[in-house]
């Protein structure tokens, strides 16, 4: 075969010429490794990798010295079996192997599949429970100070969405590794690294890097440090989790008063039930432990299970046997729902005044607004806060107040919070 002219036709992009010198001929030992090269390539670049394959593969068998086929060789797996896999049309051990493949046959490097490849098994592993070990083996394989660390910008809907880049998502994603890996003091320094590296984050990096050393330091035995983090964190985000931490922390020390709060703020914040599905039986089991308040501890695990139910998932026997354990009357779901809702209210807010007003004022968009109270405060709300209320001008309401951290400013404001319609209570 004439490799030489097979050489020209490739740099000229006449990759069609390169076909039909090759097409017809079977290699056999009159091949010489550019051969095989030229031929593989001219497959790749006309997008015929399931022949590219075949043929760099048999080069790579032919000369096993000959490095230049393993890119060709690792692209076309990676347009076969990565690009677009999908579990429900395509073996997933076809795709393990294409991954594998590519990780032992290239480099992390620019022109190369290797992080592509990583990053595709990544995104499936994230949809397939219990594969916690395998995608840190997968995440390993990278290394971060290669990766980039210019972010993204994605359209979606017409506007403009800007992502973490992947060395960002690499911290990130590495740190919840960690965690479930039980190796507390790895993610301290990792999570650190992250803070202290990246002058700016993206999608709350920043609260939850702080938030994952402070549960190591909590599963370290360090609970004034966690306390002080999770604290600090809910100046400037209310997330449930964070609640959750600072009901670890009570449970570890033993406040049982403190568990209920938090335990109530968790559930009372943002996020969907089935979130939070486990924490209702971590909720439940505590308020078991405590004594007194075996009612609502049934009521948390009869929800959990109806919210397992609900999303077709795996109720345990443990679970299905402490929802059927109660001689109070089972509830219907909106009675529980409501018996629930009073519960968390009445012990998040313990001791606190609740306050009496309107709604004054809706600001564009419908997602924030105004409180005024009788003697003439403003509060500023966001419409998450209301509970059975419309946000409509007007409308009489309680709420209470807390302090938050406005963006960008260091002394807190005050805002209303858990509202709920005036009519709920006895009011004269």
């Amino acid at each position: 075969m004439d490799s030489f002219a097979a050489r020209q036709a490739c740099r000229d992009g006449r990759y069609d010429e390169v076909l039909a010198m090759y097409g017809k001929a079977v290699p056999d030992g009159s091949w010489s490794c550019w051969d095989y090269y030229y031929y593989a390539y001219a497959l790749r670049k006309t997008k015929n990798y399931k022949k590219g394959r075949e043929i760099a593969r048999a080069g790579m068998i032919a000369f096993p010295d000959f490095t230049n086929l393993h890119g060709i060789y690792c692209w076309c797996l990676y347009y076969l079996y990565i690009q677009k896999f999908d579990a429900r049309v395509c073996p997933w051990e076809d795709f393990r192997r294409a991954v594998d493949s590519i990780l032992k046959y290239s480099r992390q490097e620019m022109y190369s599949p290797y992080t592509l490849a990583v990053w595709r098994m990544v995104d499936v592993l994230k949809t397939k429970p219990g594969t916690a070990d395998l995608m840190g083996q997968y995440l390993r394989r990278l290394d971060p100070d290669l990766l980039s660390s210019d972010e993204k910008t994605l359209e979606i809907k017409g506007r403009q969405r800007t992502l973490a880049s992947d060395r960002e998502r690499w911290y990130s994603l590495m740190s919840r590794i960690l965690v479930k890996e039980e190796k507390y003091g790895d993610c301290i320094t990792l999570c650190q690294q992250a803070l202290n590296a990246f002058p700016v984050l993206h999608h709350d990096n920043e609260i939850w890097f702080s938030y994952r050393i402070a549960l190591c330091q909590l599963r370290q035995g360090q609970t004034e440090e966690a306390r002080r983090r999770f604290e600090e964190l809910l100046k400037y985000k209310q997330h449930w989790i964070l609640y959750r931490g600072l009901f670890f922390v009570a449970q570890a020390e033993g406040d049982s008063a403190a568990m209920r709060r938090y335990g109530a703020s968790a559930f009372l914040a943002g996020g969907e039930l089935k979130g939070k599905v486990n924490f209702l039986t971590q909720m439940a089991a505590a308020l078991e432990n405590m004594g007194g308040f075996e009612k609502m501890a049934w009521y948390h695990y009869l929800l959990a299970k109806e919210v397992r139910e609900d999303q077709h998932w795996k109720v345990r026997s443990e679970l299905l046997a402490k929802a059927a354990a109660s001689d109070f009357p089972l509830p219907t779901r909106r009675e529980l729902l409501d018996s629930l809702h009073d519960f968390w209210m009445g012990k998040k807010h313990a001791g606190q005044e609740r306050h009496d007003g309107k709604i004054e004022k809706i600001l564009p968009g419908g997602k924030a607004g105004f409180l005024k109270e009788k003697d003439g405060s403003q509060y500023y709300f966001r419409t998450a806060s209301l509970y059975r209320v419309r946000p409509e001008e007007g409308a009489k309401v309680t709420f209470y107040v807390e302090d938050f951290f406005e963006t960008g400013k260091e002394k807190p404001a005050r805002r209303a919070v858990d509202i709920e319609p005036f009519l709920l209570y006895d009011k004269e």
